[in-house]
């Protein structure tokens, strides 16, 4: 009889449906998942600067009614949150509420200095623009710590020991600290809390922004060549544990869960790319947590490795537990901790266990069902750990938890609860939407600490609000001017801040008075001494029916005065450096592993540089084709007129040249004659290294300045291949004393 009960009430609940003529919103759009029946979910949108209230979501229940179904759903203004209190100053135009556009203006006393942002604006996401403004008597021995909008505080006193709250206004959550109190160090303990709308959530510019800036205060930035401002390498001897966190429960769902898997590789692939090499651990998690990588497997410190066992990880692994049990998640954590540190004290080495900084991205909804509490398993792991339990030493650098909301309906409280929190610092993120924590992953890539580290782009940028300029997607360009008898231009690469790479045949040979005009990012520089490979010489094999001879071109200039690099000037990656073995992912190996790892394939994806004389800079894709491919070159450039009457091609397409173009296996787009001297590149990871420079080819695709679509079957590009000329080159930048550590043979 029980069973008779059990399978009509499963087939009544799959019967149900809900009234799908009851969810329209006013003022917005919305979808329906799974038609309707029990479990569907509806999501509203509203245009910007309003929300959707009551909620973003509403979901169908086993009663065959909506949650919240008595609420007609609308778009409502964006409102920020209000001020409360406002010590030392006043403020103006008090209002009742503000929506998105007004701005407020603030003005200390006389007495009182400003700090912060004397006018925020209300800005689309309900955050006011800006920091915190505060009007600071500088009498305490903290200085003040202030009152966000929408807060109060109680507690005035600012001596060593004192101590502050606050409290929300009605309606509002807060992220942050509740309390602070006045450390020895003349800063306050925690992070400043911030009053938050249900609907408000983090941009990925911000979340960039506080993300990487305290994610990169525990690393140091360490050139391989020597100096101080090269690479990132992490502090407490190298030592670090990433944990990722993904939350895979049936609230999540498993496009978010999708979502963020794919943001989690991207964020691999970052710290990856600034040759950082942490420990990984994944955790999925449900009603149960799996591990999908875990400390003590051997490939847990080989990004490539961590990065396929996440892809081969699917939503569907945890059947039908989906439950939310986020302390079963930190449990795990716990637990390969307490396996880490016993590795440690049997090798004799407990000191450096302690010393390892231990970074954790939970990226969950908040709403645990099961299992507990995952704050408490929080204060377990900390104080594993002993942050935060003696006041001596807080030990708080060695563990930071970073939580990021997925999606609009999370609960907000427990996610700020679970996050770390440390003085001007930002640990807690709620974004609008999942797919935005992959546009923020890619902006994280903006730091001032690794603007010279060589091969890194702003290419892979998806933000949809501010097109990526040209000189942040291509920072290692240089554009050439030489003027003298005619005008020539060209292209070229940084190599360091006083050295551009570019090819010899741009320079007028016979041309002594000629000017070369250097232009990165806008900015000029004035050449102090060109370098010219000495073998290059064009009319060297007229004998042999050769008008122009191409070998060994290849020029370096000299500037008078240093590049300084920026998000819009950076160096590019040239092999058999340190620098690049690092990208390679192969120190310590001679330069011949770099000629293997890029060019062993007989057909090698690379890209060039190109530019329109009305568009800007644009990357294309091109095929290198070498060994039994790069027959089809030459028996192409035997076509080319000017090559018509040599009797051995390979006298004029020597084993100095790299070459692309043709139709086969695609239509390789062409070089034209002012992309001469640029880079030929190949992406590694999200790193770019160059192996050769724009040199010649068979057919000119460009009319009027302007690139024609390629259709000839025999058109060529050749390259000066760089693995030619680094004998030269490493030579030139010796002599002058440049910073860069090539490798031996």
């Amino acid at each position: 009889m029980l069973l008779l009960l059990l399978i009509t009430h499963v087939s009544v609940s799959l019967a149900v449906q809900c009234d799908l003529t009851k969810v329209g919103i006013i003022g917005g759009n919305y979808t329906v998942s799974n038609g309707g029946n029990v479990g569907s979910k509806v999501e509203y949108q509203c245009p910007k600067g309003k929300y959707p209230h009551p909620k973003y979501t509403r979901e169908c229940l086993y009663n065959g009614l909506w949650t919240d179904h008595k609420m007609k759903a609308i778009c409502k203004d964006v409102r920020c949150p209000k001020p409360v209190a406002f010590d030392g100053g006043d403020y103006e135009p008090r209002q009742h509420f503000y929506t998105v556009g007004n701005t407020l203006q603030f003005e200390c006393y006389t007495g009182f200095e400003l700090k912060g942002s004397q006018n925020r604006t209300c800005q689309e996401n309900a955050k006011w623009s800006g920091e915190t403004t505060i009007c600071d008597d500088n009498n305490g021995y903290c200085p003040n710590p202030g009152i966000p909008i929408g807060a109060s505080k109680s507690g005035t006193s600012y001596k060593m020991e004192s101590k502050v709250s606050y409290t929300c206004q009605q309606g509002l959550v807060m992220f942050g600290s509740k309390e602070r109190e006045c450390l020895e160090n003349k800063d306050w303990s925690g992070t400043e809390p911030s009053c938050r709308q249900w609907y408000t959530y983090d941009t990925p510019r911000e979340v960039a922004k506080g993300f990487s800036s305290s994610m990169l205060e525990n690393v140091d930035t360490t050139n391989l060549e020597g100096r101080s401002d090269r690479k990132v390498q992490i502090l407490k001897d190298g030592l670090m544990n990433i944990f990722i966190v993904l939350d895979t429960s049936k609230s999540v769902g498993k496009d978010k869960f999708n979502e963020a898997k794919e943001a989690s590789i991207l964020f691999i692939e970052k710290v990856s790319s600034y040759d950082i090499k942490p420990q990984y651990c994944i955790i999925s998690y449900a009603s149960e947590a799996i591990p999908v990588v875990s400390l003590r497997d051997q490939d847990s410190k080989n990004a490539d490795a961590v990065i396929e066992h996440l892809e081969n990880f699917v939503y569907d692994s945890h059947a039908d537990k989906q439950g939310t049990n986020t302390r079963a998640a930190l449990h795990s954590i716990y637990q390969q901790l307490i396996e880490q540190e016993l590795v440690y004290k049997n090798n004799n080495n407990k000191e450096s266990f302690m010393k390892i900084h231990n970074v954790i991205l939970l990226m969950t909804d908040g709403k645990f069902n099961m299992g507990g509490d995952p704050r408490e398993e929080m204060k377990v792991i900390r104080r594993f750990l002993n942050v935060g339990t003696s006041k001596d030493d807080l030990r708080e650098e060695y563990l930071d938890v970073y939580v990021f909301g997925l999606g609009s309906d999370i609960d907000q409280p427990e996610i700020n609860d679970l996050a770390s929190k440390k003085d001007k610092e930002v640990h807690t993120f709620h974004l609008e939407n999942v797919d935005k924590m992959k546009e923020f992953f890619e902006l994280m890539i903006d730091e001032s600490d690794v603007m010279d580290t060589c091969g890194l782009s702003k290419y892979h940028s998806v933000d949809p609000d501010e097109r990526t300029r040209a000189s942040e997607m291509f920072p290692w360009i240089a554009k050439i001017t030489i003027s003298g008898s005619s005008v020539q231009y060209c292209k070229g690469t940084i190599l360091s801040p006083y050295f551009i790479l570019t090819a010899a045949h741009c320079f007028h040979l016979d041309d002594k008075n000629q000017k070369i005009q250097v232009i990165v990012d806008g900015k000029e520089y004035p050449v102090k001494q060109p370098y010219r490979h000495p073998k290059y010489n064009p009319i060297s094999k007229v004998d042999k029916n050769i008008k122009r001879a191409f070998d060994y071109d290849v020029e370096l200039l000299e500037l008078q005065k240093k590049i300084e690099f920026s998000v819009t000037a950076r160096p590019i990656c040239i092999p058999c450096t340190q620098s690049t073995a690092q990208v390679l992912k192969v120190p310590g190996a001679p330069c011949s592993s770099h000629e293997k790892a890029l060019l062993s394939e007989e057909e090698v994806k690379a890209i060039f540089i190109a530019e329109e004389s009305k568009n800007p800079l644009e990357q294309k894709n091109v095929i290198i084709k070498r060994g039994s491919k790069r027959t089809a070159c030459l028996e192409a450039a035997k076509k080319a007129p000017e090559l018509k009457n040599v009797t051995d091609i390979e006298d004029a397409v020597t084993e100095q040249f790299l070459c692309t173009g043709g139709i086969e296996p695609v239509v390789d787009p062409p070089v034209c004659k002012g992309d001469s001297g640029g880079p030929l590149i190949i992406p590694v990871r999200r790193r770019y290294v160059q192996v050769g420079i724009i040199s010649w080819g068979t057919v000119d695709h460009c009319e009027n300045g302007k690139r024609v679509k390629q259709t000839h079957k025999n058109a060529r590009d050749f390259y000066q291949d760089i693995f030619k000329v680094l004998p030269w080159i490493k030579k030139v930048l010796e002599e002058s004393k440049e910073s860069l550590t090539f490798l031996p043979n």
